[in-house]
């Protein structure tokens, strides 16, 4: 019996600015699934992001990704792959278990949608797993869009 209680599950995700925030929900992921796949947004999925400009680019921010878990010492169990559109492609995964995701409203709606898509397309439905965000000491979520704003977490205290 192995350690985890799915075996393969999808986290998806721009990952700008790679930051403790999407280090805990990633670390999370790999604690629950045997296989993670993670979506990275692409940069023509990004074209109407609010400060767009400040973006890192697809390439840096699929390299932070691959650091990252070089650094956990769990990239043999996770794949980096492209998401064009906010389906991600999870609604034509075969071996999808579970989709994890952060507490956002509009992140929660769009899994239950996919999982309609799922159901629409004969598959099963996944299970969906809501991880909240790593706030800081002010009490607001950890983003991207605090960084790009100029932000910095590095002092900051985290609450989990």
């Amino acid at each position: 019996m192995s350690g985890w209680l799915y075996k393969k599950v999808v986290f998806a995700g721009t990952f700008d600015h790679l930051h403790e925030g999407h280090k805990y929900l990633l670390r999370t992921a790999m604690k629950l699934g045997e296989q993670v796949g993670i979506g990275l947004t692409s940069d023509k999925l990004l074209a109407h992001k609010k400060n767009k400009e400040k973006v890192q680019s697809f390439e840096e921010r699929h390299q932070a990704l691959v650091n990252f878990f070089q650094e956990e010492n769990t990239s043999d169990r996770c794949q980096i792959f492209p998401i064009e559109t906010k389906e991600g492609g999870a609604d034509k995964m075969r071996d999808l278990d579970a989709l994890i995701i952060s507490d956002e409203l509009s992140v929660v709606n769009n899994a239950f949608a996919i999982n309609e898509l799922r159901a629409k397309n004969g598959l099963t439905r996944f299970h969906i797993l809501v991880i909240p965000r790593v706030r800081s000491e002010d009490g607001r979520p950890l983003s991207s869009s605090r960084r790009r704003e100029g932000e910095s977490f590095d002092s900051l205290k985290f609450i989990r």
